[in-house]
């Protein structure tokens, strides 16, 4: 098997596919059912890309197998135990009269039935990968199994994890997560601590909120609608959870430097995340041209939170917990012939809203609505925040690290979170093809000129 996507003719092709199944390591239960609040609900077209790329060890240390991996994963997953579970819908007439209203909801089953792991191949070193990557971007999504939920619900796993072997000794660890059973940050925590077993070290335990009690709804004001972040589905998905598309997405990927960065700051008072998307907004609206003018003019602003950890009385369990909001850019000319401090400081002052209020008013009570957060607009992720790179095996440090999100709307979308020294900005995102190569030219013309 061979990966075709935005990727292909690079000389790098991912094949050589072995899939198997890791469980947690004890039984979670008797018909244990963990219930997903709507904020989870909102994004159950959505999922979350992670990849950690490694360097061969230094000559003489130990390889790192497949089974070395999988072996902290059971004791991971009995901690996790939700994500080894399965998706079913509630069904009025086994659930009484009281759930009549609840029939079709999803909830997850937590039987135990694992997460999926996929061993792959790429006839590449990890510095011939890491310098293609530099140049043309998007490599990453290989590395990555492309997979979505349903359409049969009860045998899609919530969790891949890609295991890549390079030609040179190293090696990629690929995640792909359902962001229903959780955002950037808690995706992050969860896999961190697996690589926290995996060092020998002793993680704290997540608090998951109580898998049998299913979380009160935020409540919507009568009459509010549905705010421009979040559009419903011209038609029901069903069990099949991809977000309807009417063009070929193709992943994107470009690194601003801490020089670069430090340029386009000079004489601007607004943020580095700020500045960065300006930039993107301010050329994909300039790629789309004045037929669009009007759809490039709105945006959409997600930012994550980072959890406290658990030993400071936080949370390190599985939520949606970021917040959510848009903005427009009004006014006779195109953001495409915007100034980049004047989009920055509108992006800077977006009204964001906690997630549970925005899936109130976009769900309005609906059991299984389908709706896009992602890609509903031209959308923007802040993970500033999180320490992407802080996923160590042992000694083994990664070299580089995507997070992403995946199934994107046709607005296309962009994750901006930290590089390796921390300083300089990786943006991971997924636009229309054709519209890749245009926007990193633009943007690498826009830095040059700061």
């Amino acid at each position: 098997m061979v990966v075709d996507d935005a990727t292909a003719g690079n000389g790098m092709p991912v094949h050589s596919y072995r899939l198997s199944t890791v469980v947690p390591g004890s039984v979670t239960g008797e018909a244990v059912d963990y219930e997903l609040a709507d904020a989870d609900l909102l994004h159950k077209l959505h999922y979350l890309r992670a990849v950690h790329v490694f360097r061969a060890p230094a000559p003489g240390a130990a390889a790192v197998t497949v089974r070395d991996l999988k072996e902290p994963m059971f004791p991971w997953l009995d901690m996790y135990f939700p994500v080894s579970g399965r998706l079913r819908r509630r069904q009025a007439e086994a659930d009484g009269e009281k759930a009549e209203a609840a029939a079709g909801r999803p909830y997850v089953r937590c039987n135990d039935c694992g997460v999926r792991i996929v061993e792959a191949a790429c006839d590449a070193t990890v510095d011939e990968w890491l310098e293609a990557e530099a140049e043309r971007g998007g490599l990453s999504k290989a590395l990555a199994y492309d997979k979505v939920i349903g359409p049969e619900l009860f045998f899609s796993p919530l969790l891949y994890v890609q295991v890549t072997s390079f030609k040179c000794g190293g090696m990629a660890l690929g995640f792909t997560w359902a962001h229903l059973i959780g955002d950037i940050p808690s995706a992050a925590a969860c896999f961190s601590t697996w690589a926290q077993l995996f060092s020998g070290k002793k993680p704290p335990a997540p608090t998951l909120r109580d898998p049998l009690a299913r979380p009160p709804s935020a409540a919507a004001p009568a009459g509010v609608t549905a705010p421009p972040s979040v559009k419903a589905t011209a038609a029901p998905v069903g069990d099949h959870w991809a977000v309807p598309i009417t063009r070929d997405m193709v992943p994107f990927s470009f690194h601003v430097t801490e020089q670069q960065l430090e340029g386009l700051q000079l004489g601007r008072q607004v943020g580095t995340f700020e500045l960065v998307v300006a930039l993107m907004w301010r050329a994909l609206a300039a790629i789309r041209g004045p037929d669009e003018e009007e759809a490039t003019r709105t945006v959409t602003v997600v930012r994550t939170t980072n959890p406290v950890p658990a030993t400071s009385g936080g949370r390190l369990g599985l939520t949606n917990e970021h917040r959510i909001g848009h903005v427009i850019a009004v006014g006779p000319s195109s953001p495409a012939a915007a100034d980049v401090s004047k989009l920055a400081a509108l992006l800077a002052g977006a009204r964001l809203k906690g997630v549970g209020a925005v899936a109130a008013a976009a769900l309005a009570g609906a059991e299984d609505a389908d709706v896009v957060v992602y890609g509903a607009n031209l959308t923007f992720v802040d993970a500033e925040s999180l320490d992407v790179y802080g996923l160590e095996l042992g000694a083994w440090r990664p070299a580089h690290v995507e997070y992403a999100v995946d199934g994107v709307g046709d607005g296309g979308a962009a994750v901006v979170h930290r590089d390796a020294g921390g300083r300089g900005r990786a943006i991971a995102g997924v636009v229309r093809r054709g519209e890749a190569d245009r926007l990193r030219a633009a943007l690498r013309d826009a830095l040059r000129v700061a």
